[in-house]
């Protein structure tokens, strides 16, 4: 094939003759997958999510690689490899996403990325080479997996569930500085009970505690900031309730992934997704009409803590993660969230079901419980909660 500089003087002809430097054709890859998502970028989501076949990709790739007359010197078949792997892979970061050991990965430019492996965060040798390419990266990694991300939706959470990946991505106009990508990584081993005593999340006695709990009615919330390890734990106590409970999780994104039997996994609908949107608060009010034992929350962080705490006050066992700054903060927090429900009820009465109705809260700081709390009652006249300390770290 004829070599041909092209309108983006990518090259020049001395390059040309001695061959290609890896951020040149890195720069071509990026360039025509900028086009394709710019022009089709459903095409691109439908072959990730196999609705079509990869050929109809292939041949808008071959189309835009001779409206450019991107010839290199380069087979065309190795051109077109290379630009499914960027669509399809995690490029640079793919190393990184392959390491079970790594539960986030952060990237604030293109050049400037972190990742967290065993609780640290440590700074990793990774660079897109321009702010161009991580952009087109960022929106790839949001539209293959049916989000939105351009100059009107500049910010987009996405899941890849096939890797356990939860993806925040965001760009100019909302980013000032250029565009960063935050990825959750979920092991596809689960960590058990074993596993988190031997991590030092837990000791003997919370493993014990948390054995029995499971074989009992209780109602658990776990809470934290963010990253404290709260999912986790949430999962591992999933995977040793009794095989033959029926347990509903609900998740505005998927990341529990469950290995125990006889769990149903539901998620939200977003509006980008056609068709009538499903939220978080319809899916824990839904599953009230399912035959369970068991419901989860995922993650409570809207209105559907109304639905949480009406569904724990019907009798069934209740599950759920939230963000808060102490176990006894947790409840004014799910307080705050329920009143965002627009509901009838006085706050004496929202907070006498809270009590009745959750019986543990877990909380959880840098990837270690550190207090568990026993709900014991609401007192009205005094307007407190009270609880009995279970567990304590270091006390």
């Amino acid at each position: 094939m004829p070599i041909v500089k092209t309108h983006h003087r990518l090259l020049v002809e001395s390059r040309v003759k001695e061959g290609f430097h890896g951020s040149d054709i890195n720069t071509v890859v990026s360039d025509i997958t900028f086009d394709i998502l710019k022009d089709s970028p459903g095409l691109v989501a439908d072959v990730a999510s196999g609705i079509i076949d990869k050929s109809m990709l292939e041949t808008a790739i071959v189309k835009d690689m001779d409206r450019h007359k991107y010839h290199y010197g380069i087979y065309r078949d190795e051109l077109i490899s290379k630009v499914f792997d960027f669509m399809f892979g995690y490029g640079e970061l793919q190393r990184y996403i392959e390491d079970e050991d790594i539960t986030d990965i952060d990237g604030t430019k293109y050049n400037e990325f972190v990742v967290k492996r065993n609780g640290i965060r440590i700074r990793i040798p990774v660079s897109f080479g321009n702010e161009k390419i991580f952009d087109t990266y960022c929106k790839l990694i949001a539209v293959r997996n049916r989000g939105i991300l351009n100059e009107n939706d500049s910010h987009c959470r996405v899941t890849d569930e096939s890797r356990r990946l939860r993806i925040n991505v965001s760009i100019k106009p909302r980013n000032i500085a250029g565009p960063a990508i935050s990825i959750r990584k979920h092991r596809k081993c689960s960590y058990s009970m074993n596993d988190l005593v031997n991590l030092g999340m837990i000791d003997t006695e919370l493993a014990s505690l948390l054995r029995r709990l499971a074989l009992s009615n209780a109602s658990i919330l776990f809470c934290g900031k963010g990253a404290a390890g709260k999912t986790t734990l949430l999962r591992a106590f999933i995977n040793i309730l009794p095989e033959m409970e029926r347990v509903l999780i609900v998740e505005s994104d998927a990341e529990i992934f469950p290995d125990k039997p006889y769990c149903i996994e539901q998620r939200v609908k977003k509006q980008n997704e056609g068709g009538r949107p499903v939220t978080l608060r319809d899916l824990v009010r839904d599953g009230l009409t399912m035959s369970l034992d068991t419901y989860c929350v995922g993650e409570i962080t809207g209105d559907e803590a109304w639905e949480f705490v009406k569904g724990a006050y019907t009798g069934h066992k209740a599950l759920a993660t939230t963000h808060s700054e102490s176990a006894e903060d947790a409840f004014g927090r799910l307080l705050t969230l329920s009143k965002g429900a627009g509901i009838g009820e006085s706050e004496k009465v929202i907070k006498e079901m809270m009590a009745k109705s959750i019986d543990y809260i877990f909380y959880l700081k840098d990837f270690k419980v550190s207090d568990v709390l026993k709900v014991d009652k609401y007192r009205e006249n005094a307007d407190t909660f009270e609880y009995t300390e279970v567990y304590r770290k270091n006390r």
